[in-house]
């Protein structure tokens, strides 16, 4: 290859000292200086090329992660931070898998809602059904042998509990939660004085064998059962009353006059006409009294045990005794009427571990429960 000598200097050609000085002759330092300018050219073809930066970009990109450091595109090797790498990481942001990380995100909102929703309606259901059972659940309020109480109904109404009663009526005077019934109904067992309330729908209480009538009254109400014998007995203080059996086929009878009273006695019986009684033996038991009118033994010595709290035991038969009509302003103890009661009936009584027992005299009938 024919070169101009003045062409192929080390300036020039930039040959390595150790190339120009082991060359002989100037033609081989031409040949070496074509040979060197082609590396040249080929190292900056390269370098235009090839951007360490961007390759490095182009790889964080391939795998979806950013790179944790930019390199610039003067060196390889230089740990300085690039730049430009923040609009790539908003582009990436911007587009690719972003928009599919808001979209499941998007789901798992909309399945948490639905699931939130779906919790809420089964949790008002269930305190729903909750709500309408506890309501049709009727209210018992009853006292023990000995035990009295005064008790406040929904209408306004008051009610005097004896001993060993049971007072039962629809929470609210309701069928259903804000629904009324159209009567206001009671269940009594024992006995109670009531004040009714005046209200635009009747009130009745009902006992095993009749039911009261009234619309705004007060009255005494007993309703005992003794040996399958139900009894009921009503006495007027003020206002009006009916008093119908539940067995078909009988006329009530209407008590319009303080002191006036009735009773309906056994299953299949008619209410008896009413006759007048004094006003203060209606309830004597409220003011520390005792007071029964025309009754039999067992129905007295019923109503002694429920005012008192003592067990009292007949041991003779209902047939060898006879009703009574007992009424005591003050009573402290049940012996000053269990004195009275065996020397009317012609019996002895006498003190158990717990309560008493009557029986014939001069009877050996061993003591029992």
């Amino acid at each position: 290859m024919d070169t101009d000598d003045s062409s192929l200097n080390n300036a020039d050609a930039r040959l390595p000292d150790e190339v120009s000085q082991d060359s002989d002759t100037p033609r081989d330092r031409a040949e070496y200086a074509a040979v060197w300018r082609l590396l040249g050219r080929a190292d900056a073809v390269t370098d235009e090329a090839f951007s360490a930066g961007e390759a490095w970009r182009h790889m964080a990109q391939q795998v979806d992660a950013e790179p944790s450091s930019g390199l610039s595109d003067d060196a390889p090797g230089n740990t300085r931070r690039d730049t430009a790498a923040s609009p790539n990481r908003s582009d990436r942001r911007a587009s690719g898998r972003a928009p599919v990380r808001r979209s499941n995100r998007s789901k798992q909102s909309e399945r948490s809602i639905r699931r939130n929703w779906v919790a809420g309606a089964l949790l008002a259901a269930c305190l729903l059904v909750g709500a309408v059972f506890w309501w049709s659940r009727p209210v018992t309020i009853e006292t023990m042998a000995g035990e009295q109480t005064t008790v406040s109904l929904p209408d306004g109404s008051t009610v005097d509990l004896n001993g060993a009663t049971r007072l039962t009526y629809a929470r609210g005077f309701s069928v259903l939660p804000f629904v009324d019934a159209e009567t206001r109904t009671v269940t009594l067992r024992g006995e109670a004085f009531f004040t009714v309330a005046s209200a635009d729908r009747p009130f009745e209480i009902e006992t095993a064998n009749a039911r009261i009538g009234v619309l705004g009254t007060t009255f005494n109400a007993q309703a005992y059962t003794t040996q399958n014998h139900p009894t009921t007995e009503v006495t007027l203080t003020s206002g009006r009353v009916q008093l119908r059996s539940e067995a078909p086929g009988y006329d009530p009878v209407i008590l319009d006059r303080a002191g006036q009273y009735s009773r309906v006695v056994g299953t299949g019986a008619a209410p008896s006409a009413p006759t007048d009684t004094p006003t203060e033996t209606a309830a004597a038991w409220r003011d520390g009294g005792f007071a029964v009118r025309n009754a039999s033994l067992p129905v007295i010595l019923r109503a002694i045990e429920a005012q008192f709290g003592l067990p009292i035991h007949l041991r003779v038969p209902e047939s060898d005794t006879d009703a009574m009509t007992l009424h005591y302003g003050q009573v402290s103890d049940p012996e000053s009427i269990l004195r009275d009661i065996v020397a009317v009936q012609g019996l002895q009584y006498r003190a158990l571990s717990q309560g008493y027992e009557l029986v014939a005299p001069d009877s050996t009938h061993p003591e029992s429960e």
